[in-house]
Parts: structure tokens; sequence; C-alpha cells
């Protein structure tokens, strides 16, 4: 058994309680999902949701769970999983839910990093699809995450439940940033794990002609290409009862709140190449 780190455990012990009392209220939302009024939207747009995993497939059950009882089903679901270590478990789980909705598998490596969501984009855009949904194997999302989502779609633009302003400042203190959790509110920075986007972002070629750390800071670098480079429009996405991370050491939440700095140098790169943010 890991040897828990006292002085870690208690830094992250109210975030823990919070996601404790939020999954309690998210179970209690999706009893009664099945019974709140159909949103209205373009249903015959073709839509792909993107599911990745890599050290967590015991998260797994819950996010394919949730996904067979969305209020609106449409979709296909992709999983991409980057760990080979957990191939036949991951084919296992899924294998459960093979009758409940379209389900495709790829097991891949893990060079790719953040990207290889922007490799298989690129693919299906070139099949059909005209909606990419992403999401991060330790979020957890309501049965009318898909409904909701797609509500709000618009082509030609990336919208995120994890928005933020970056006011012009150094992108190291997290003070120097604000959190955008209203709609109609100016988006410099769109997180990639809870969002919905117009696909054809996938289809530029510029996009693909990227600097080297863009391979695991996809979500900044997608924000300035679709904000900068083609002009589209960054929105918060307003979806219910969405919950960042569990309890275990690699949850996203932990991962956000102790990250790296790199992303500071990425973001004044990005400033040189006259994003104005």
């Amino acid at each position: 058994m890991a040897r828990i780190h006292p002085i870690k455990f208690l830094q992250h012990l109210p975030a823990r309680i919070g996601v404790f009392f939020s999954t309690r209220k998210l179970e209690r939302a999706n009893k009664t999902a099945a019974k709140e009024p159909k949103l209205e939207f373009d249903r015959s747009l073709k839509l792909a949701v993107l599911l990745l995993t890599w050290k967590r497939p015991d998260l797994l059950d819950k996010a394919l769970e949730t996904l067979a009882m969305q209020t609106y089903g449409d979709f296909t679901l992709f999983i991409s999983n980057a760990n080979k270590e957990i191939t036949e478990i991951v084919d296992k789980k899924v294998a459960k839910y093979q009758d409940k909705m379209e389900i495709e598998v790829i097991h891949t490596s893990n060079d790719r990093k953040g990207f290889r969501r922007f490799d298989l984009s690129k693919k299906l855009h070139a099949e059909g699809y005209d909606v990419m949904m992403f999401i991060d194997d330790d979020v957890r999302f309501s049965a009318r995450y898909v409904e909701v989502a797609m509500s709000q779609y618009e082509p030609e633009s990336y919208k995120s439940w994890w928005a933020w302003r970056l006011n012009g400042k150094p992108y190291k203190n997290p003070e120097h940033r604000t959190r955008v959790q209203s709609l109609n509110e100016r988006v410099d920075y769109c997180g990639t794990g809870v969002s919905i986007m117009d696909i054809s972002i996938f289809s530029h070629e510029a996009l693909f002609d990227h600097p080297k750390d863009a391979l695991h800071i996809e979500d900044l670098w997608l924000s300035y290409f679709a904000d900068h480079v083609l002009g589209w429009k960054l929105e918060y996405l307003d979806v219910p009862n969405v919950i960042l991370g569990g309890g275990d050491e690699v949850a996203l939440y932990l991962q956000i709140q102790d990250q790296p700095t790199n992303k500071e140098t990425f973001v004044e790169g990005l400033r040189d190449r006259g994003w104005k943010v």
C-alpha cells in the first residue's frame, strides 16, 4: 500500500470533502435527469465523444455507466487508452457496454501526449463528424451532460467548463488568472478535459505545426489557435454537476493545484506570436 504523505493529505482535504458532497448532489440529479424537459439543438449533427484513459482503469466504469445513461445518446464514444498494461482491463470493461452505445477503443502509446486527441479528431472530421466532445477519465459528469453541451454548441466555437481569462499577466501566479463561470464573458483559455468544439478545427494543417511543448499543453495551443489564428469564439460551457477528480494521487484537481509552471513560458511564446491575452 502506498504511503500517504500527511502534509499533502491535509492540503488536499478540503478539496476531497468538496468532491464528496458534490458527488452526492450529482447522484441525486442523475436519478431525475430523464424527467427533465428536452433541450433544443440540431440533432442531425454527427457527434463524437472522446474519453482519454491511462492510469486509472477503475474510473472507466463510472464514466461508461454515466455515458450509457445520457439523456441524449446519439453519439459514438471513442476511448483512447495510452497504457498498454491495461489493454485487457479496458477491453473487458468496454465489452459490458457495447450493447448500450456505439463504442470504439483505440489502444495507443502516449508519445503524442495530449495531441492524441487532435490526431483522432482530424481523422474523424475526414469521416464526416461535425462535433467533438472531450472528457478526461477523472471527470465526473451528469446524465444530461451531452444534451446540455449540445444545446450550447455553435459552429466555429470552442467551449469548455474549465474556462479562464489570463488578464495579460504572467501565467505563473493563479491569482492573476480569472476563472470564468458564466456566459457572455471573455474567455482566453479553454481546458480540453470538459469541452465541446466544431471538429473542423482539426482539419487545419497549421494546428499540427506546433511548438514542441504543445504536445503536453495542448489546451493552451488549441485556445490560441481557435482564438488568434481562426478568430473563433471561446466561451464557458455551462454544464451542471461537473466534478474534477476523485481522491487518488493523480486526480485532475490535484494536478491542477500542483502543476508545474512551464505553462508560463509557453503562454509568453504565444503572446510573442501576437495573442492578446
